[in-house]
């Protein structure tokens, strides 16, 4: 049974109107000052929307066939990711040739009999899963060109760790 990662968004809620100021607009030197006052007081609503999808990893349904945890975006979804990636066999990760960690790139997994057992897209440039014990091969696609590795999947011990890496610049 193929398994699929969702990709929740979560809306963002815009600051409500303020009203409108008093004070005369003859000024010249008013009007931008009114300006960076509304966009400050908004910057630290925007900064909590970005701290909130950054702390964000998904998971697998409980029931799902194959387990999963994808994310790893900023320092404390990394350390989460970090903390669980024991109960995990395999530990995929996503980067750009200069380093840079890469984000919603889609994945396959299929058997050696070319049964797909595994599709979705990875929220983050870390993607954990826990295969059953064999042969696999991996499939991602990155800069719009599929690179596929053949793993093995270990019953305990040592995760399989595999890196994709864009060809692009």
């Amino acid at each position: 049974m193929e398994q699929s990662m969702s990709n929740p968004h979560s809306a963002f809620d815009t600051p409500a109107g303020h009203r409108p100021s008093r004070l005369s607009m003859h000024s010249g030197l008013l009007a931008p000052v009114v300006a960076l006052v509304v966009a400050l007081q908004c910057a630290p609503l925007w900064a909590d929307e970005v701290d909130d999808a950054a702390r964000f990893n998904a998971t697998s349904a409980p029931q799902a066939e194959i387990s999963w945890m994808s994310g790893g975006i900023g320092d404390e979804a990394r350390e989460e990711m970090r903390k669980a990636a024991r109960a995990y066999n395999v530990h995929i990760v996503f980067s750009a040739r200069n380093g840079d960690y890469l984000a919603t790139v889609p994945v396959t997994v299929t058997r050696r009999n070319g049964q797909k057992i595994y599709s979705g897209v990875s929220d983050g440039p870390l993607l954990y899963l826990k295969l059953p014990p064999g042969s696999y091969q991996l499939a991602a696609e990155i800069d719009g060109a599929w690179q596929s590795k053949r793993i093995e999947a270990g019953a305990s011990g040592r995760a399989t760790k595999v890196t994709f890496v864009s060809r692009g610049e």
